[in-house]
């Protein structure tokens, strides 16, 4: 609340005023209030989620904008699948910056699932795509630029925080949280149970379109669920979720930058150096 209060040039009181007309306008309670200080409820990070892909689309509307007056010449256009944008690219962009100065094309980024990134790529709208699925699309160019895991997580009253472990069979049949379709994530955990000979059969318990949303549900106990490593690794060493280790069973999948035409332009090209640098 103090540092909304600052970035907004407002009185902490003035926060919390906006903070209680919006509980009572969506009739949800958004924040634990105490003498130590506030935090969301599971039902906030959920909000939280859902406003933030809200802004992000209203972010991209106005870089697009911004990109009508912009020298396309002077822009590298970057379509990555959420768990790359978030944790990854933003070292990479900073690292690009600091190789480039201010001489380097500005980096405009899209983040969105592996599929609508594929999609920017066959049409033209991005310059570098980088994704989460295990198979490359065919007619697009591509190379591996790191890998992942995907992680089946709980909240610790659910019985699997007991065992800590779980059957494909089992991880199978059950109703999961889980990314929309054409998620990365969810694509990635499919392949594998299908492989494994156990293809994913349960209804999911929630779909959400977001990593935080996703995260969010499974700490309110709504169901376990499957994200990158990346994006549950603070959450286990905190303890606020409970690792399950899948019997037999690793999910580890390539991190890959896709272009089009037979060689990536020389921006892209010397981008995908500074994260070869960055990986090693």
């Amino acid at each position: 609340m103090s540092a909304a209060s600052t970035q907004l040039g407002v009185s902490q009181q003035a926060v919390s005023l906006r903070i209680r007309k919006l509980e009572k306008d969506l009739r949800v309670r958004l924040l634990v209030r105490s003498a130590r200080g506030s935090r969301l409820t599971p039902a906030g990070e959920l909000i939280v989620g859902w406003g933030t892909t809200l802004l992000t689309a209203a972010d991209e509307f106005s870089d697009a904008v911004d990109s009508l007056r912009t020298d396309r010449g002077k822009m590298m256009r970057i379509a990555a699948s959420l768990t790359i944008a978030e944790h990854l690219l933003p070292e990479w962009i900073a690292r690009w910056r600091i190789s480039h100065g201010d001489d380097g094309p500005v980096v405009q980024l899209t983040a969105a699932n592996s599929s609508t990134v594929v999609e920017a790529i066959r049409e033209g709208t991005a310059d570098l795509g980088l994704i989460e699925t295990p198979v490359v699309p065919a007619g697009l160019r591509s190379v591996t630029v790191a890998y992942d895991t995907i992680e089946v997580v709980v909240q610790h009253g659910h019985r699997w925080a007991k065992t800590r472990q779980v059957s494909v069979r089992e991880l199978a049949a059950t109703g999961l949280v889980l990314r929309e379709t054409g998620s990365g994530t969810r694509r990635a955990l499919e392949n594998a149970l299908a492989v494994a000979g156990f293809p994913l059969a349960a209804e999911p318990a929630a779909v959400l379109t977001t990593t935080l949303g996703v995260r969010s549900a499974i700490m309110a106990g709504i169901a376990p669920g499957a994200l990158s490593s990346l994006a549950v690794s603070e959450d286990t060493r905190a303890g606020r979720l409970v690792r399950v280790r899948i019997n037999n069973l690793q999910i580890t999948r390539p991190l890959t930058a896709i272009w089009a035409g037979t060689a990536p332009p020389p921006h892209v090209r010397d981008f995908l150096d500074v994260i070869a640098r960055t990986d090693r």
